[in-house]
């Protein structure tokens, strides 16, 4: 049961009345600034409570910066931190500075060791007498180390000599003999210095005669055989294979001629009486029936007996070799002074080819690129049509075959411009007939009766490119800017490009034009023909004469080229 609620006492008079109820609520403002402790962290427990229940907001940030909100020690302020992006620390920085310093540090290398080959001269064979430091031959043979050291230093003679400094050639052929004395090349180096002594050239690289120490040989006339010319096929040559060496020469058939040359009057023939005499040619040659006589006492025509090949005479004179009005390459015209020679009276044809490679042993390696294209392969069933598809070794050997070289630059554009400068061969003016040639059609040869020089050889404008013994440089006539050319045999030192200068490739029909090829290339409209150098430095006669040095930047005087081959 519930007990009774007490009555409330009066209040006794003069006592103080208690609070009032609160019949408003306070504004905010009115709160009191600081509340109590139970009060926060009873605010505290509902907000992580609601911070659990409400799900996680993500925020999209930068990879690269990582804001967080960080509460300082106290609990009173709170900062926003940002982290260190991972590639932009101090470290990643540093090693970052270190890889652009090493890149363009070999950046700065890389470019100067450019300019220094660029402008540095390359090292020349000539101004080289000691052979290069060679690894260990397998197994530690030392015989086979001097063996190859010795046959450098004697092939760097050789090219010494070609170059007409006999002195120095002799210096490296005697430190051959002393520091190699046992090799083979040693053996060679002696003969080489024996050959001097009995009239003989320093190096039997061609046929040559025993020059009489008293002075020049008269000619002997035409009709009675030279006595004094080694037979270049029984001359044994130091490094010649024996059968090379015992090699009988057939007398082979003259070429036929095409009868486009019926319409071409024949020389002048001497009236009786008035017979003019004929200078002794090299063994293996001799004057084509019915040729007349140069002033020089040069037959005007000769025939080859290895492959019966008719030659032109081509008198020693001064030309105007390139041309200033066209691609830079052929500038500056300039003079240029060559000895007499013969050249083939058109380019190297199948028949001829093939007589060479069934006389020689020797088959290349052209009929597997004939017969990719069998358009190509009919034609060159063609006997009259000049042989293609042939580098410049394989033309080399066919040249070596014959007694013959390849003609340097100079020597072919010698052949088809004459001493008057004319661009074409036949004038210096383009023909009317003529239209602008294809240079991928090839024809048989002397089919181009326009074709023709006043020295009577065909296709030089025409028909096939030809191959040269020089190397191409497109800045070599820069040499000739003010000093004539004497007997040019190309640039001494090697290019970069490997190429040799090829010939006829002009479409416009102007023999100015040179190209470089490199020395393995095959083309199905690329050929060649022989010379036959009868003056002048590397004559088939006598070795190249001591030539006072050239001057500084120039090329010397004759001499062969430092042809890969």
């Amino acid at each position: 049961m519930a007990e009774p609620l007490e009555p409330k006492r009066p209040v006794p008079p003069g006592s103080p009345l208690g609070y009032l109820p609160r019949l408003w609520k306070a504004a905010p403002d009115d709160e009191p600034a600081v509340e109590s402790e139970f009060k926060k962290k009873k605010k505290q427990r509902k907000a992580e409570a609601q911070a659990e229940a409400a799900p996680p907001k993500v925020k999209k940030r930068k990879p690269t910066a990582d804001k967080t909100k960080k509460t300082l020690a106290g609990g009173e302020k709170s900062v926003l931190v940002e982290e260190t992006p991972q590639f932009d620390t101090i470290e990643t920085r540093q090693r970052i500075r270190i890889a652009i310093g090493a890149a363009l540090a070999a950046i700065v290398l890389l470019t100067g060791w450019g300019f220094y080959r660029f402008l540095a001269p390359e090292r020349s064979p000539d101004n080289a007498l000691e052979p290069e430091v060679f690894a260990t031959a397998p197994g530690g043979d030392q015989r086979g180390r001097d063996e190859q050291e010795s046959r450098i230093l004697f092939n760097r003679a050789r090219d010494v000599a070609k170059n007409g400094k006999a002195d120095l050639a002799a210096s490296l052929l005697k430190k051959i003999t002393t520091r190699y004395p046992g090799t083979l090349s040693a053996r060679d180096a002696r003969e080489a210095l024996e050959r001097p002594k009995q009239n003989l050239p320093m190096f039997l690289d061609r046929p040559a005669v025993v020059a009489s120490p008293g002075g020049p040989t008269p000619p002997a006339p035409a009709s009675s055989p030279p006595s004094n010319v080694v037979d270049a096929t029984k001359t044994t040559v130091s490094g010649a294979s024996g059968a090379e060496a015992n090699l009988v020469a057939p007398r082979n058939a003259v070429e036929p001629i095409p009868a486009v040359l019926a319409s071409i009057p024949a020389a002048p023939q001497p009236s009786p009486g008035q017979e003019k005499p004929s200078r002794a040619l090299p063994t293996g040659f001799r004057p084509r029936p019915g040729s007349d006589v140069h002033p020089s006492g040069w037959p005007l025509e000769i025939v080859g007996d290895r492959d019966g090949a008719p030659m032109v005479l081509v008198a020693g004179a001064t030309f105007l070799q390139g041309r200033d009005d066209a691609d830079p390459s052929e500038g500056p015209a300039h003079k240029v002074a060559l000895g007499g020679f013969y050249i083939d009276k058109h380019e190297v044809t199948v028949r001829q080819f093939n007589l060479f490679q069934k006389e020689a042993g020797k088959r290349t390696e052209r009929a597997r690129y004939l017969s990719r294209d069998p358009a190509l392969l009919a034609v060159d069933a063609e006997d009259d049509y000049p042989v293609v598809q042939i580098t410049a070794r394989e033309a080399n050997d066919y040249c070596q075959w014959s007694h013959k070289h390849l003609p340097t630059e100079a020597q072919w554009e010698a052949a088809a411009r004459t001493p008057d400068g004319r661009l074409f061969p036949w004038g210096p003016d383009p023909s009317k007939q003529l239209k602008p040639r294809d240079t991928k059609q090839v024809f048989p040869v002397m089919t181009t009766p326009e074709d023709l020089s006043p020295y009577g050889a065909f296709d030089l404008a025409g028909n096939v490119s030809e191959w040269t013994k020089d190397w191409y440089d497109p800045h070599y006539y820069q040499l000739f800017r003010a000093t004539p050319a004497d007997n040019p045999t190309g640039p001494q030192n090697r290019p970069r490009s490997m190429q040799l200068v090829v010939k006829g490739t002009a479409k416009n029909w102007v023999v100015s034009r040179r190209d470089g090829l490199k020395a393995q290339t095959r083309l199905p409209n690329l050929g060649f023909r022989g010379v036959l150098q009868v003056e002048g430095p590397g004559n088939s006669f006598e070795p190249p004469p001591s030539a006072a040095p050239a001057p500084p930047g120039m090329p010397a005087a004759g001499g062969g080229s430092n042809v890969p081959f």
